[in-house]
Formats: C-alpha cells, structure tokens, sequence
C-alpha cells in the first residue's frame, strides 16, 4: 500500500467512521495537516492520514473536518491536482495562502464548538494562526489525546522498523561530537537552555547516521533534545540500531523510547529554562508542555538547521561527484526517451522506471530522492504529478513531456527537472520553454550580496515572464541535503518572505516554471551550490550538467549574453560528462545536444 492507493481508495464511508470518532472524542471539527510528527512532507504509509480522510495525494497541504462539512487547503503546486482528486460535494477546495484556514474556520465555525488537533503533528504557526480564529467565534481548539483518524482507519498499517547505519566521518566531513559542540556554542550565545527537534535530516546530521525509516529519504525518525552543553537526548525506536548500537557516534548521548518525548520534555524542565523550537518544523504539543511546566518557549528560526545547511568541503565534493554521476542516467535517459518515441508512445510510468534503472547502475546509488515527476502534456501541468501504476499518459511524438527526477547516493543528493519535446514545437511552446530559460539563466547569471535572502532574488526568475503577463504559483528554488532530503531548510528563494540568509556553501535548486491547466507544463531546474564571488558577494554554480532541449529554444527571445549562457553550460556538460559515456551512441546524443545554439 502507498499513498496513491491510500488516496484512490476514498469514498464518503471514511469521513462518517471519522465524524463517528470524533463525536465518540466530543470534537465538533478536526484539522489535518498532511505533515507528520516529525514534520516531515515525506511520510510513512501510517501517516498518510490527509490522502486517507481527504482522497488527495499530494504531499503538502490541510484539511479541516466538521460534523458536517470540510475543506482541503494547497499551494499553487496542487491545485489542478486537488480538484481532480478530492470530493468537491464533501470539500471546499482552498489555496493555503489566499484562502487560508483561519478564513474558512471564521465563516464556518460557531459559538461552543470544540476543534482538536494532534500535538505532535500541528506546528506552531498553523496553531497560533487557527485558534484567535476560533477564538473570535466562541470556538475552542484543543489537543487530543488520541488522533481520531488512527482510531477511525481500520487497516491503518504498522509503522515500519528499518535498521539505521553510520554515516562516517570520511563522507559527513566532521564527527558528531564537533556538530553537537558547535550546537552548543550557539545555544549558548542566544540564552537557550533546551533545543527541541523533530526534523529527521536535522537528527541525521547532528548524530551521523542515516536510515529508511521513509521511502526515498534515507533517515531515521527520531526526535531529540539538546542542551546548551551538546548533552543531546534522542527519542528513538532503539530497535533500529541493531545489536551493537556502539557503532554509532553515540557515546554521550542518551536514548530513550520514541514514546515518551513529550513526558521526558516535561520532566526535564523544572520552570524558568529557555526553551527553543522551530516555528514550522516542531509539534506544538513541546510548546504547549514546556509551557505547563513554567519554562520560556521561544519559537524561533532553528539554529541547527542553520548548521546543517551550510555544507563543509567533504560534503560539497560528495554533492558535485553525485550530481556529475546522476548527470549521465539523465543523458543516457534522454537519449532512450528520443529514440523510443519516435518509434511507439511511451508511458509515463515506464518513463519513471527507465532512469531508475540507469541510476542503478551508477556508483554509491541508494534509491530515488523522491517519487519521479514525469508528467505528459496536461499532466506536466501539475508541479507534482505521479504517473499511476498502470501505465499514465502515453509521451508521444507530438507531446510535449516533463520529468523531474532526482536520486539518493552515499555522497550527495540530487534533482532535476527537463522538459523536452520530440518532433517540431509550436510557437507557443517555444516562446513559453525560452521565457522560462530567461528567468532560469536570469538567476544563474546573478551576482549577489552574501547575506541575501531568497525573496530578494527570486523576482529575477520571473522577470521575463512577467513581462508578457505570466507566472508560476510555486517557489523558484530550495535547498538540498547531503545524502538527506530533497527538500532542505531553511534556504529557500520564492515570493514569500523566508527570512534564512544564503550563505556560500549552502545548496539551491533553480527551477522557474510555466503551466497552462489541462494543456502542458514547463519547468527547467537545476541544483546549484552557493558560492563566494569576491568583495562579500556570492552566485549559484550548477551542480547539474544536463542538456537543454535546443528544440524549444527561440533565439529571437534571447539576448547575446543569454546565447553566450546556453553554449557556455553546454560546452561545460560536454567537457565534464562525456568521459564518463561508455556507449557510443549515448556520447553521440551528447554531443548534437550540446552543440553551440546557433550554427
């Protein structure tokens, strides 16, 4: 069972044996955050309580269920797939940020009725941004003992227990004990007595283990708390750490039952101690315990995911060898896609499946980084589509066709995202794909104060765009961990105003995009690390080195410099991939493909 089963399994049955548990809890209303205690987009079958009560497999997103009404809330990412996955006869269907839950709860809650929430799922933010909501309508928000979804969902599978390993000093670059003093020495500095974390990457990193506690993020679910002198306590299913857990860098930490987090916050704190969390990345349930026992809670930008962000030597090497590596399963994958469509049509699913299995053929290659996007013409118009498992769209000679597709190896992480086409283009399409590569050579071109934060940036990738009147309702960059998750905090360049610096040395995806609903969708990404550029200045470098499809390009919409850009990095994906091309007529592929633009 996946989520894409989950999600298509819906039917009303489940909101009544849901409205049924939460009458049983004495709950009017219930929120469901698509998140997980570790606040985690990426989930086990067990948390995938959203797609179960909601029909929607989207990994982002809210619902808030009534005794007789609901509504499910996404970014711009998700809402052509919302419409056409949730029931609009149970569920108002709401953009998270123009029409964001404390809107809809303002209209629909009444005087005396009780909304619960499961504190170790519901974040900071999104509490604090509900309850004055239904405060206002004489409604209270309280935390539940038991999540009504868990009772309700009959076949609700175990949570898995997967062995986790050492990760070691030769591929982290420095021991755990370095990181947990460095840690240290900044809770110190800002008066905080106790760190609360739930991130998984975060954990993975302070005590240099990895896992498969979640497909396709190699990390154990554990939480941890870390005092201003690197004493770090970690929630874990001790199970996972085998039968000689001293092979881990676990010498001064302290390990205790998953289960007892909260009752172990609330026995440490004796009243008076800062404690710090993450606004975003933290369940509530620490704040609302670190609260009743009289300590200080400062909810707050969280300082160990600030370190981790910031890659040493040893890891950026690691990241530039994984993503040359990955480099060549996307050319020898787009060389495949080229010839086999001209003969047949292609399905999206068997697409998915073909440069899964060039990756596995690549060195130090662990598993996918994500579930591959690879969506074909209308499809592609939905930023984060999964083909089905019975095939999906056919990619066809006349399609136009998006795949972003990452993997996981032992000395990085990557993604990626191309667009290509296969016969001749129609104008439209072109003049949307060279818009887009306007804005992505936009930012690559950019130099920039170190120091900056993303939002500052991020209208540069939009620029051409906007001139013609067009836009994309998702962000234009994220960061990207070390053999970690795909989606990396807190670095981030997008419309909203993320406060996290970008420092050199941090990891950044450049992937502006176009999507027309029902017809196609474009986006051009690549992973960039930051790097200094002289006089307090940075710039990204592409980590990526796969081909741009010429076939979309117009060169009557580009200026010199930006043809100047297209050869420049594609003269670079020449020189720095070709010797690693054994096949002939893949190095053949390369080469027309990178050939300069114009003859």
């Amino acid at each position: 069972m996946d989520r894409l089963q989950i999600a298509n399994g819906w039917t009303p049955a489940r909101l009544v044996a849901l409205r049924a548990e939460m009458d049983r809890q004495g709950l009017d209303g219930f929120i469901i955050p698509r998140w997980d205690a570790y606040q985690s987009e990426y989930c086990v079958v067990a948390d995938e309580r959203l797609a179960w009560a909601t029909g929607f497999s989207g990994t982002w997103g809210l619902a808030i269920v009534t005794r007789d009404h609901g509504a499910v809330f996404v970014d711009g990412r998700y809402t052509v797939q919302a419409k056409a996955e949730v029931s609009a006869s149970h569920f108002d269907q709401c953009h998270l940020y123009d029409q964001p839950p404390e809107l809809w709860l303002s209209a629909n809650a009444a005087e005396g009725q009780v909304f619960g929430f499961d504190p170790l799922i519901l974040n900071p933010v999104v509490h604090d941004q509900i309850k004055p909501a239904l405060t206002g309508k004489g409604a209270t928000l309280v935390p539940t003992s038991a999540n009504p979804i868990d009772m309700a969902w009959d076949d609700r599978p175990e949570n898995p227990v997967k062995p986790a390993f050492p990760f070691p000093v030769e591929r982290s670059g420095e021991n755990s004990s370095s990181k947990r003093q460095r840690l240290a020495a900044r809770l110190k500095a800002s008066g905080i007595d106790l760190l609360v974390e739930s991130q998984s990457d975060n954990v993975a990193w302070l005590l240099n283990w990895r896992g498969d506690d979640v497909p396709d993020n190699p990390m154990v679910q554990a939480f941890v708390l870390v005092d201003a002198q690197g004493a770090v306590e970690a929630f874990v299913d001790t199970r996972k750490l085998g039968n000689d857990p001293s092979a881990f860098e676990l010498a001064d930490v302290t390990l205790s039952d998953t289960s007892l987090f909260l009752e172990r916050l609330s026995q440490r704190l004796k009243g008076g101690e800062t404690v710090s969390m993450d606004p975003k990345f933290s369940p509530v349930g620490a704040a609302i315990t670190a609260r009743e026992a009289g300590s200080k809670v400062r909810i707050e930008a969280n300082p160990l995911t600030a370190l981790k962000a910031v890659k040493n030597p040893v890891e950026l090497t690691g990241l530039r060898a994984a993503n040359r590596r990955d480099s060549v399963a996307w050319v020898r994958f787009l060389k495949w896609l080229d010839a086999e469509v001209t003969q047949r049509p292609v399905s999206e699913i068997e697409a998915e499946e073909q440069i899964l299995g060039y990756r596995r053929e690549l060195d130090l290659f662990v598993s996918p980084s994500f579930r591959t996007i690879a969506g074909s013409d209308a499809n592609g118009a939905m930023c984060h589509y999964n083909a089905p498992p019975e095939g999906g769209a056919p990619i066809k000679q006349d399609s136009l066709f998006l795949i972003d597709s990452g993997g996981q190896y032992l000395d990085g992480t990557t993604d990626t995202t191309r667009t290509v086409c296969f016969g001749p283009p129609s104008a439209l399409w072109k003049k949307h794909y060279t818009l887009v590569l306007k804005g992505h050579i936009r930012l690559a071109s950019l130099r920039f104060p170190e120091g900056t934060r993303g939002y500052q940036i991020d209208g540069f990738a939009r620029e051409a765009l906007w001139a013609h009147g067009l836009d994309y309702d998702h962000g234009t960059g994220h960061g990207v961990g070390h053999f970690l998750s795909v989606h990396e905090h807190p670095q981030r360049i997008g419309k909203d105003p993320v406060m996290a610096p970008i420092l050199a040395g941090m990891t950044l995806t450049n992937e502006p995009g176009y999507y027309e609903a029902g017809q196609y969708g474009i986006r051009i990404e690549n992973l960039c690390e930051v790097v200094a550029d002289g006089n307090g200045f940075i710039r990204l470098r592409d980590m990526t080195l796969v081909p741009l499809d010429r076939k979309l390009i117009d060169p009557d919409l580009l200026t010199a410099d930006e043809i100047a850009w297209i050869d420049t990095y594609h003269a670079r994906v020449r020189a720095e991939i070709l010797d690693l091309i054994q096949n002939t007529g893949e190095a053949e592929w390369l080469i027309a493909n990178t050939e300069p633009l114009l003859p």
